[in-house]
C-alpha cells in the first residue's frame, strides 16, 4: 500500500502538520512571554490553553500513525517524552500497518537522535560554568 494510501485513511495530523504545530506552540509561548512577561496572568493562561493545544495535536497525530490515544499521556513522564516526541515526528501516517518507518521516518529519527545525543553530551563533558561564591 502506498504512503499516500495510508496517510488518507488514518485520520489526524501528518509529520510535516505535526511539527509546525510544535513550532507555533513554542513560537507562542515565546511570544507570551515575551510580550506579557514570564509572570503575567495572561502569560499563564496562554500557556495553559497552548499546552492543551500541543496535547490536542500529539492525540491528532496518535490517531494518524494509528496507535491508541491513550500514550499521548507518555509526555508526562520525564525522559520517555523525548523517546515519544521522537517517535510521533518520525513515524508515517499508518504506522500501525507494518510498523516501520520509511526512509523519510528513518533520516528524521537518526537526525533527532544524533541531536539528543550531541545535547547529553554537551551537558556532561562540556565546559562547566564558573560560579562565583557569594557569601
Amino acid at each position: 500500500m502506498s504512503d499516500s494510501e495510508l496517510d488518507e485513511s488514518y485520520p489526524g495530523v501528518g509529520r510535516l502538520r505535526f511539527f509546525l504545530g510544535k513550532i507555533g506552540v513554542v513560537a507562542g509561548n515565546a511570544v507570551a512571554v515575551i510580550y506579557f512577561g514570564p509572570g503575567s496572568s495572561v502569560t499563564k493562561v496562554l500557556m495553559l490553553l497552548l499546552s492543551i493545544a500541543s496535547f490536542k495535536l500529539d492525540v491528532m497525530r496518535l490517531r494518524n500513525i494509528g496507535v491508541s490515544q491513550w500514550f499521548a499521556f507518555c509526555r508526562l513522564i520525564p525522559y520517555v517524552n523525548l523517546v515519544y516526541t521522537i517517535g510521533l515526528l518520525s513515524a508515517q501516517g499508518g504506522w500501525i500497518e507494518n510498523r516501520r518507518l520509511d526512509r523519510n521516518g528513518k533520516t528524521i529519527a537518526a537526525f533527532l537522535i544524533a541531536m539528543v545525543a550531541l545535547m547529553f553530551f554537551m551537558l556532561y563533558f562540556g565546559p562547566k560554568p564558573s560560579i562565583p561564591f557569594i557569601p
